[in-house]
Formats: C-alpha cells, sequence, structure tokens
C-alpha cells in the first residue's frame, strides 16, 4: 500500500499538468522497466494504438508516454458481459536518469519499446578542507 502511494505521489508531481491528469479519466498501460550493459529499457503494451497518436517526452530525469487508443465498437447502444479493454487517453510518467541524446523508440507487434543510453557515472572522490 505504502508503496502504491509513493508511486502515485511521483507520477502526480512529475506530471506536466497533474490537475489535468486528475481531471480526465486516463489508463495505465502496462509497462516493463529494465536495465542492460548500457542502457534502461521501457516496454509498454499498447495494442491498438496507433503509432501517430503516441507521444515521447523526455524532460529531466522524467520520461513521459502519453497516447490514446479510440473505442473501435460500432456506435449504438451496447450491453457488455465483459469489458477488460481500456479505451481513451493514457499516461505513463516514468523517473529514469537518462541523458536527452542517443534515445531510441520502436512500435511493432502492440510493444512500443524506448531504449535510452544509461547516463555516465560520475566517481565520487573526497574533498579534503582546508583550514582558513
Amino acid at each position: 500500500m505504502q508503496s502504491e502511494m509513493e508511486r502515485l505521489l511521483r507520477e502526480f508531481f512529475a506530471s506536466k499538468n497533474p490537475l489535468l491528469m486528475m481531471a480526465e479519466d486516463l489508463w495505465r498501460p502496462p509497462t516493463d522497466v529494465f536495465e542492460t550493459g548500457s542502457n534502461f529499457v521501457v516496454k509498454m503494451e499498447i495494442a491498438g494504438v496507433k503509432q501517430e497518436d503516441i507521444k515521447i517526452t523526455l524532460s529531466g530525469d522524467t520520461l513521459i508516454v502519453r497516447g490514446r487508443r479510440e473505442d473501435t465498437f460500432p456506435s449504438g447502444k451496447r450491453n457488455f458481459r465483459q469489458m477488460e479493454i481500456n479505451h481513451g487517453a493514457f499516461e505513463r510518467v516514468i523517473l529514469i536518469p537518462a541523458p536527452e541524446e542517443n534515445i531510441r523508440a520502436s512500435y511493432k507487434d502492440g510493444f512500443l519499446e524506448i531504449t535510452l543510453p544509461k547516463a555516465q557515472q560520475i566517481e565520487s572522490r573526497s574533498i579534503e578542507i582546508k583550514a582558513t
């Protein structure tokens, strides 16, 4: 429960417009984030979303993926017996320390994959304090 609250707070404050995020009925696509030797990889399941309806933004350490999956059901009255597929606007906010250069994104078979190079590690060192 605490980790879920922490995640919600992180995403709320990382969003460009958190009040808009709360006002809209956004859904959150399933997302995996993992590391390889030199990259971070974000893999998102968004089958049925057109490539032109996906927007990826990196601002500082915040990766934002927004998009929209249109409702493809025929218009008119519908009585669902089961409804699990999300439609409408979605957004995922991921805090990830990556430089803005050399980011790659591909969309294939319903999966969006974003590859971000890891930022160079700056080695820490001790700093001597001199008496004045």
